[in-house]
């Protein structure tokens, strides 16, 4: 049931976009700032905002399950992981920074990275990167923005059901909310992991492979390795995206040459699963 609930998922997300009506996180904000009021220990804090909406959806599901067949369960699991991809238009904001670039605005490209896509820090006027520096930061942020949005989200919720998935994006949402200091930065690096090593696997197999093959290997023996260092030496080996400081026109290219890498990776994953579920 698990295949079904994630193609029903997937033609959703296709007919609503990727801006999913039920991107709503309201509801979960205003249960941790009352959490918040407990004064529990971090991790105590984390069990709490995030356990416990995870185990009421793990109950509501366990109910459904045995009804019609389980077409009700199907479609709540569906909503589930419509709930746990990630949030905003990926593509749309991939679009604006090129046309950006396509137009010559320099100015602009830079603001846009800065404030929009949270390339370095927003607050600064003056820029503190090098253009070439500015140009990887994001390179690592789009591939990671990707990573965790859809793939992560998918590999947990293929292996473990809706309600991994939903927990992925509840952390990544708790780590938004508290920083890079927390437990969720922890529980999130070992979360990434595994499904992190398949996605470049798979980058190698979508992009060039030959050009790609040195920089997986190397990724694969770093273990404790920062996740968006790992995918953008990878990927841009994979897509043959610039190294150092790009003229716009190239800067607009590599993007969108970082967007068909993930698009093709994407494909890459449905067809696998479907072959899995075919072959259970």
């Amino acid at each position: 049931m698990n295949f079904l609930a994630f193609i029903v998922a997937l033609v959703l997300r296709q007919l609503w976009g990727a801006e999913a009506r039920l991107h709503r996180d309201g509801w979960w904000r205003d249960w941790c700032d009352r959490a918040n009021g407990f004064g529990l220990l971090p991790w105590l804090q984390l069990a709490l905002t995030v356990g416990l909406p995870l185990l009421l959806t793990l109950l509501l599901l366990d109910l459904l399950r045995p009804l019609l067949f389980g077409l009700p369960w199907i479609a709540a699991a569906a909503l589930v992981l419509l709930y746990a991809f990630g949030r905003g238009d990926f593509h749309a904001r991939i679009a604006r920074y090129r046309d950006y670039c396509e137009r010559g605005n320099r100015e602009g490209a830079w603001l846009y990275l800065r404030q929009e896509l949270q390339v370095g820090d927003p607050q600064e006027v003056d820029p503190g990167l090098e253009p070439g520096e500015l140009h990887q930061q994001l390179q690592a942020s789009l591939y990671y923005d990707g990573f965790q949005r859809w793939f992560a989200v998918v590999f947990w919720f293929v292996l473990l059901g809706p309600v991994a998935a939903l927990g992925y994006r509840l952390l990544q949402l708790y780590r938004d909310a508290e920083g890079d200091a927390g437990p969720a930065v922890t529980l999130l690096f070992l979360l990434d992991w595994l499904p992190l090593r398949l996605l470049l696997a798979t980058f190698a197999v979508a992009g060039d492979f030959v050009r790609s093959r040195d920089e997986l290997v190397a990724a694969l023996l770093e273990p404790w390795a920062d996740a968006s260092a790992l995918l953008l030496a990878v990927g841009s080996a994979a897509a043959g995206t610039s190294a150092g400081d790009p003229a716009l026109r190239q800067a607009a290219g590599d993007v969108t040459e970082v967007a068909g890498l993930l698009s093709r990776s994407g494909v890459v994953w449905v067809v696998v699963i479907a072959v899995l579920a075919i072959l259970a």
